[in-house]
């Protein structure tokens, strides 16, 4: 059977100050609080002003082109060319195309190709958009409706709204970690505990049957919607491995690009002889992260790569004391399990207060071992399936939820994975008061 202390599950808020005292983990809600106000609130402040400046500089010019300037013909007057520009120390190339056309019976010169006027950094490329265009010739051009005087020889592009993506995403964090902050902040505990037992479907104020006889035992319906395909119901799984990866993979996402935008400018001032070492030197720190998240990030799809979905099913929900119940286990994937455990387990869990410290203490109160099983070889054409029966000892304590108590009931899947980091899975079951003699007849 394994330790106990290693089937202990320690459960603690986010935050960027704690403590350890054994089991116990504590930690300032005031300075957690403040942190995340200023990470989401320095996320939501990036985004705005990078949205704004994005949409007023890059955006907004591309979607007037697009919409609004009209289209006619125009003929190039002089010979195309290339114009070198010196700004802020940089050598910048220009394509310069002067053309001729007509509005309204009115003649019009313009110079521009595009309405940003966009500059190039490498000679090339300027020279490649002067050399589409020969003198005397007639090609399409766009001009403003509003000032003729106006026009070009590109249309903006699409991609232009492409850029608009990572600002939103900054903003979408700074926005709904600022919601969340603030709704912790001001909600009060009571409140919070009653939205919480809302979303999971558990009416405050419900005379339901099972509800009403145990209005502090969770409520069983994450089973009972769940019918198993061997036995009765299927038990729902206690995870956040998904939304972990999720975010660690949308986190590693908008940093990365964040990084490889500045490391681009960087590189590129390099290439022109234009070299900031101070922003090279500068730029290693946030490179040097990307890498780390990067790591991480593999490292959390090796963990879970290959291990398959495991499945518990049991006989009847919901569970009472010193009954036995039919346990169905199925663990799909293709690897080699040296080990593959089932605990019954029982925890009881306590969050206080001590000074400024909010402080939550979990215990395991009761671990028994269902089922065990060595070297079992899995092919994914063929998952392994085992029955076992499981019993709730007589002197058990039913589940219990409570403002700052809690007494929670769960079977434990432990995979020792040969070559792959070992693996533990947590199904969530209810156990309710034993009925008494009296009530039986």
């Amino acid at each position: 059977m394994r330790t106990l202390s290693r089937l202990r599950r320690r459960k603690f808020r986010f935050r960027f100050h704690r403590k350890k005292r054994g089991d116990r983990v504590s930690g300032s809600a005031r300075l957690a609080t403040m942190g995340e106000t200023l990470f989401f609130g320095a996320c939501l402040l990036l985004g705005a002003v990078t949205l704004g400046l994005i949409v007023f500089w890059y955006v907004l010019p591309q979607w007037r082109v697009n919409r609004y300037f009209l289209e006619t013909t125009c003929r190039v007057l002089v010979e195309p060319g290339v114009e070198k520009r010196e700004e802020m120390e940089t050598t910048l190339y220009q394509p310069t195309i002067r053309y001729e056309y007509a509005v309204d019976h009115m003649r019009y010169v313009g110079d521009r190709y595009d309405l940003l006027d966009t500059r190039y950094a490498e000679r090339d490329k300027a020279e490649a958009v002067s050399a589409a265009f020969t003198i005397d010739e007639t090609y399409p051009c766009w001009y403003d409706p509003l000032e003729p005087g106006i026009a070009v020889l590109s249309r903006g592009s699409l991609l232009a709204y492409w850029a608009l993506l990572l600002p939103v995403a900054f903003l979408a964090i700074g926005v709904g970690g600022l919601g969340y902050t603030v709704w912790q902040f001001s909600a009060s505990r009571e409140r919070r505990a009653a939205i919480v037992q809302k979303a999971t479907g558990k009416e405050l104020f419900e005379d339901a049957s099972e509800a009403g006889k145990f209005p502090s035992i969770p409520g069983n319906a994450d089973v009972t919607n769940s019918p198993g395909t061997t036995l009765a119901f299927r038990l729902p799984i206690i995870s956040r491995a998904g939304w972990h990866l999720f975010a660690m993979t949308l986190a590693c996402l908008i940093w990365n690009v964040t990084v490889a935008f500045f490391l681009f400018l960087a590189i590129r001032k390099f290439v022109t002889g234009d070299a900031d070492l101070v922003f090279l030197v500068a730029m290693v720190p946030f490179f040097a992260s990307g890498i780390w998240l990067f790591v991480n990030l593999g490292r959390q799809f090796w963990r879970s790569s290959g291990i398959g979905t495991t499945r518990i099913e049991i006989s009847d929900h919901p569970l009472r004391p010193g009954m036995e119940y039919d346990l169905f286990i199925a663990q799909t994937g293709k690897m080699h399990l040296e080990n593959l455990d089932v605990t019954l387990l029982c925890e009881e869990e306590a969050t206080y207060r001590q000074g400024t410290n909010t402080i939550t203490d979990t215990e395991a109160v009761f671990c028994e071992q269902v089922f065990s099983q060595s070297e079992i070889i899995m092919e994914p054409s063929q998952p392994y399936q085992e029955h076992c029966r499981l019993r709730i000892p007589a002197s058990g304590m039913h589940s219990f939820q409570g403002l700052n108590n809690s007494i929670s009931w769960k079977l434990s899947v432990y995979a020792c994975v040969a070559r792959r980091p070992d693996h533990t899975r947590h199904f969530s079951v209810v156990v309710v008061p034993a009925v008494s003699e009296g009530a039986q007849a």
